[in-house]
């Protein structure tokens, strides 16, 4: 049974639809259909009765999603031109292919819009991956300073996990929040700080290794903490990203790393999480009604995962987000 949720539109470079999509399949034709523009074929190639789930979250020229099927399926296909993709395999029962390639759970894939793929799933696969608009993603390259934007001159392949690499764990953690609350995506900041992260990811996979920033003098170090600080300082209320910072300063997200870790032995995502912590309280310790939906306040300054707010939210005041109403309340 096929469950669409939201509205689905044409996708385009400039729409900001939010479209959320979640499919049931009996069929191997059924479930190519679910991923539309991609003009997939799969052909079952295993013996039984074929079952698939699909789940969709597409916004601001991003879409996550996750696939489940059961039996071997050769899929043909082609991502829409101008997009490029990075799945991640989270559960694989034995060997399949990827472009002549046999792949594991140690590999990403990697698909650049408007080339041909071949993959021959194993028996039971699931997948989660997420698409990004080049144009996009080029425009978030250029304001953290990495141009060009990785990616744009590779073709299909396979992508070998480095240690710290969390592509399928960022995305399965994702797709829990939404799918448990969809409607958080009608909030413009949290989409605006989840494009955020998943450029910021992706450009992590795909882009350039070499550190140049680790040369700068310590006085320049300091510079650009003093720069990003006192802009944090002037949009308090803001839910300010890194990419902001980039292009404020005129530097590079490296350069901006490497500052923040020399000066204040942090860096500039989790000083900026607690920035947008510390905006979510003085917002809660504002309410007047104990039934305020804190949900909705975290929302609305970046924080899609409730449980991990409230615990990222008693780990810096050490007290539930729950504790504060209340006491605001009562006062």
């Amino acid at each position: 049974m096929n469950r669409f949720l939201g509205h689905p539109a044409p996708r385009s470079a400039t729409a900001d639809v939010v479209d959320v999509r979640v499919s049931d399949t009996h069929d191997a034709d059924e479930q190519a259909a679910c991923l539309t523009d991609w003009g997939q074929c799969y052909e079952q190639m295993s013996h039984g009765s074929f079952d698939g789930h699909f789940e969709s979250y597409r916004f601001d020229g991003i879409e996550i999603f996750r696939e489940d099927t059961n039996q071997v399926v050769q899929q043909y296909g082609q991502p829409q031109a101008g997009t490029m993709t990075l799945a991640a395999l989270l559960n694989i029962s034995d060997d399949g292919r990827f472009c002549g390639t046999p792949v594991s759970p140690d590999h990403y894939f990697f698909l650049r819009g408007g080339k041909e793929f071949h993959f021959r799933t194993p028996q039971r696969v699931t997948l989660a991956a997420v698409t990004v608009n080049m144009e996009r993603f080029a425009a978030y390259c250029q304001r953290v300073g990495e141009l060009p934007p990785p990616g744009t001159c590779v073709d299909n392949g396979l992508i070998h996990k480095g240690e710290q690499d969390e592509l399928g764990g960022v995305l399965t953690s994702l797709m829990q929040s939404l799918r448990h609350s969809p409607d958080m995506l009608r909030h413009d900041t949290l989409r605006r700080c989840l494009a955020e992260g998943i450029h910021s990811t992706v450009l992590g996979l795909c882009g350039p290794t070499e550190n140049t920033a680790k040369d700068l003098t310590a006085c320049t170090r300091q510079y650009v903490v003093n720069k990003a600080r006192d802009y944090m300082r002037e949009h308090v209320d803001e839910p300010i990203t890194v990419s902001d910072l980039c292009a404020h300063i005129r530097v590079s997200r490296r350069t901006l790393q490497y500052s923040f870790q020399d000066v204040l032995g942090t860096n500039p995502a989790r000083y900026l999480r607690n920035m947008r912590l510390n905006g979510a309280r003085r917002e809660i310790r504002r309410q007047t009604d104990e039934r305020a939906p804190v949900a909705d306040i975290a929302a609305r300054w970046g924080f899609w995962h409730p449980s991990r707010f409230a615990s990222e939210y008693k780990s810096l005041f050490g007290e539930l987000p729950s504790a504060t109403l209340k006491a605001a309340v009562k006062h």
